[in-house]
C-alpha cells in the first residue's frame, strides 16, 4: 500500500512543479533576459562596459550591436512587447570613437522601440477577439519584424556621411515616436 501512495506523491509533486514552470515561465525568462539586456527607455545610455560579447577580431567592423524585441505573454490577453540591446551578444572594439558610433547605435534602439509600440498596437487590436489566438501574434510579429528590417537596411545603405545619417534620422525617427504609430 505504500507503494501507491509514493507514486501519487511523486505524480501530484510532478504535475504541480509542471502547473508553476507553466505559470512562471514567462516571468523567469523575462527575469534571465533582464540579467543580460537593457529594454529601452527614453533616455537611455549604452556605455562601453555594456558590451560584454567576446570581440570577433576577424570582423571589418569596430562593432557589433544587437537589438531585438522581447514578446512577453503567458496569453493574448497580456501580451506586451519591449525593446531591448542584449549585452552578452554586442562588442566594441574601439572605444575611443564610441561616442560618434554609439549615436548611431542610438538611432536603431530607438527604431526598435517604435516598431515594439506598432506592434503592442496591433496586439491592442486583436487581445480581446475570442477568434485569435497566439499564432496571430506570430503573423504580426513576422509583419512588423520585415517592416523593421526594411528600415533598418534604409539606415544602413545610404551614401550619406556618419553625421549626415544621424541628423536625417533623428528627425524622422524622434516624429516616429512621438506619433501613435
Amino acid at each position: 500500500m505504500k507503494k501507491p501512495k509514493n507514486l501519487l506523491i511523486v505524480i501530484s509533486s510532478v504535475i504541480l512543479i509542471g502547473i508553476l514552470y507553466w505559470n512562471f515561465n514567462v516571468q523567469i525568462r523575462g527575469y534571465l533576459l533582464s540579467k543580460h539586456a537593457i529594454f529601452w527607455k527614453k533616455n537611455v545610455e549604452l556605455k562601453p562596459s555594456d558590451f560584454k560579447a567576446q570581440i570577433d577580431q576577424n570582423s571589418k567592423s569596430e562593432i557589433w550591436v544587437y537589438f531585438g524585441l522581447y514578446l512577453k505573454s503567458t496569453n493574448l490577453k497580456d501580451a506586451e512587447v519591449k525593446a531591448y540591446f542584449d549585452k552578452n551578444k554586442s562588442w566594441v572594439k574601439d572605444t575611443l570613437n564610441f561616442k560618434d558610433e554609439i549615436e548611431f547605435q542610438k538611432l536603431r534602439f530607438d527604431l526598435y522601440e517604435n516598431y515594439a509600440r506598432k506592434f503592442n498596437k496591433e496586439i491592442d487590436k486583436i487581445k480581446f477577439d475570442e477568434d485569435k489566438y497566439f499564432s496571430d501574434l506570430e503573423k504580426i510579429g513576422d509583419k512588423i519584424y520585415s517592416e523593421l528590417n526594411i528600415m533598418e537596411d534604409s539606415l544602413y545603405n545610404t551614401d550619406l556621411e556618419k553625421n549626415e545619417l544621424i541628423k536625417f534620422w533623428r528627425l524622422k525617427i524622434d516624429k516616429m515616436l512621438k506619433t501613435k504609430n
